[in-house]
């Protein structure tokens, strides 16, 4: 798995290869487009994969503390945004847009 693109660019991701396989292996055994969760141990993410067809996974690092059922449905159609977007190059300059648009929504879900 190779990282094309990181927001915050900053953020240190502790993602171990064994998570990584592991997400390959959630994935793999349907090969088509989907989200699945992921919570094991100090592990709290959510992932999209676009399906065997493009290959990419677009994965969603979230706190211990937040629920991953909270994001899902935005998340993927962020995911299927930035898949849009892929042959333009044009995602890596949306990538801080759409994190801002995905915490505002959930700080005002969380508010109702």
């Amino acid at each position: 798995m190779i990282k094309e693109a990181q927001y915050p660019e900053d953020k240190e991701l502790n993602l171990s290869e064994k998570t990584l396989l592991h997400l390959l292996n959630l994935h793999g055994f349907s090969k088509e487009p989907g989200l699945i969760s992921l919570n094991i141990k100090d592990i709290n993410l959510i992932t999209y994969y676009s399906g065997s067809e493009l290959g990419y996974y677009i994965v969603l690092v979230l706190s211990l503390l937040e629920n991953a059922e909270d994001f899902e449905e935005k998340f993927e159609i962020i995911a299927l945004n930035i898949l849009k977007n892929l042959n333009k190059n044009k995602y890596n300059e949306m990538l801080s847009d759409l994190f801002k648009n995905l915490s505002f929504n959930h700080d005002t879900n969380k508010n109702n």
